[in-house]
């Protein structure tokens, strides 16, 4: 007789994965992870596939988050952004009290650290208008609508989420102030970066407003 696959629960899984109950949930939901169910109607999540789903997510933090290897690469605008993620690193930990801050633990903000690099990424992407805008859009809604519903999960109001994004807002704000070069840009650029970032975030806090008014509802 064939061994019988190792099932978690999701509370197991998500400390595997070192994310929340509810986004494990939602990953069984959408498909990015198989389920089976108990006779009581619980959750049980073949243990491989949490490993498998592990690997990918180690992988792709490995991977470079400011500009694909495929695009060309701009010097200025890759010590932008590691400027802009040092500065968020430092001002996150002087806002320790924070709700928004301690609704994570130390597993969690290093989950919600990655997802800001990747943030800032596509913010570059964004910026120098490179790779396919709707697939851009796409992933940067995709990465706000997890934040926002990770936070309703914790019971977080839709204030407390805008409070995380004005927060970052105004660190990219600040941070474009010491772009590389940014003195030697004609008015209308520097206008126009400041567009874009702008552009950026407004979509991130849409996104996060629309989580929020979602009817969908999780499991208990």
């Amino acid at each position: 007789m064939a061994d019988r696959p190792l099932l978690l629960s999701v509370s197991a899984a998500a400390a595997r994965l070192g994310v929340h109950v509810g986004t494990v949930r939602r990953w069984t939901d959408d498909g990015q992870l198989p389920e089976v169910r108990t006779p009581g109607g619980h959750r049980r999540i073949p243990a491989e596939a949490v490993e498998r789903l592990r690997r990918e997510r180690a992988t792709t933090a490995e991977e470079p988050t400011a500009l694909a290897a495929s695009e060309p690469s701009d010097p200025a605008s890759e010590a932008w952004a590691e400027h802009a993620v040092v500065h968020a690193r430092y001002e996150v930990r002087s806002n320790g009290d924070a709700p928004w801050n301690q609704a994570f633990d130390a597993t969690e903000r290093a989950h919600r650290r990655e997802t800001g690099r990747q943030l800032v990424g596509l913010l570059l992407r964004h910026v120098a208008d490179q790779g396919d805008s709707d697939a851009r859009k796409a992933e940067v809604r995709r990465l706000a609508w997890g934040y926002a519903l990770d936070m309703k999960d914790r019971g977080l109001p839709l204030t407390e989420a805008l409070r995380a994004t004005l927060f970052f807002r105004d660190i990219l704000t600040e941070s474009t102030a010491y772009y590389p070069r940014f003195d030697e840009k004609p008015a209308a650029d520097q206008i126009a970066l400041m567009r874009r970032v702008n552009e950026f975030m407004n979509d991130v806090q849409l996104t996060i407003a629309s989580a929020y008014e979602s009817d969908a509802q999780l499991e208990e």
